[in-house]
């Protein structure tokens, strides 16, 4: 039950977080990059989590934030899904390489926004990330076709979670690029339904 907790409360701050981190990236390096503030962005007065920095430390501060969350979810995730009994070969495999995914995801981003400069090159971080989509986008189409092959769930159901990973990775970037929130947030969201509603045969983790 606790995982199941975590994976509510972090998932809503990584939900609630991601909007600010986009405007504050756009505000930090939009005007350098010759870019525009995305208009589905702009158009709301999102509250402000962070205040009293300048662009870049508040950007850096919003990846800091959600780092540690999503870090959170990736750690509910892997104890929900490890008290789950049952699991087919392939079930288990895509599992982990889908929540691995989050993991290095995860990394990535709390050492990209988290350690200096000077201590540690942040593109490390940025390629983590990357690796962690990739992950993501292999995990669960093997996942969704597991579940169909050794769970027997529905096709569609099959096809809708084989389809979060890429679908969600490459929509989240375009709509919400050059932070983690975007491309991750389908598999966040995802998770936090499985907070509430559990998955089948599992313990109370």
């Amino acid at each position: 039950m606790v995982a199941r907790i975590g994976l509510v409360v972090a998932g809503l701050v990584c939900v609630a977080v991601t909007p600010q981190f986009a405007l504050a990236f756009q505000r930090a390096y939009g005007a350098r990059e010759g870019e525009t503030v995305n208009g589905w962005i702009k158009q709301v007065d999102w509250p402000t989590w962070v205040s009293g920095l300048d662009a870049i430390s508040t950007y850096k501060r919003y990846g800091v934030i959600f780092g540690f969350a999503l870090a959170v979810v990736v750690i509910s995730l892997a104890v929900v899904v490890r008290s789950r009994t049952g699991k087919g070969k392939w079930e288990r495999r895509g599992w982990w390489v889908t929540v691995g995914g989050l993991g290095a995801v995860a990394v990535g981003s709390l050492s990209e926004y988290g350690i200096p400069e000077d201590l540690f090159d942040s593109s490390n971080g940025f390629g983590l990330e990357l690796l962690g989509f990739l992950l993501i986008m292999i995990g669960t189409p093997i996942l969704g076709r597991a579940l169909r092959k050794e769970a027997g769930v529905s096709r569609t159901k099959a096809i809708g979670i084989a389809l979060i990973g890429p679908i969600g990775v490459i929509g989240g970037a375009a709509i919400n690029g050059h932070i983690p929130g975007g491309p991750t947030m389908p598999i966040i969201v995802t998770a936090m339904i499985l907070g509430i509603t559990g998955l089948p045969d599992t313990d109370h983790a």
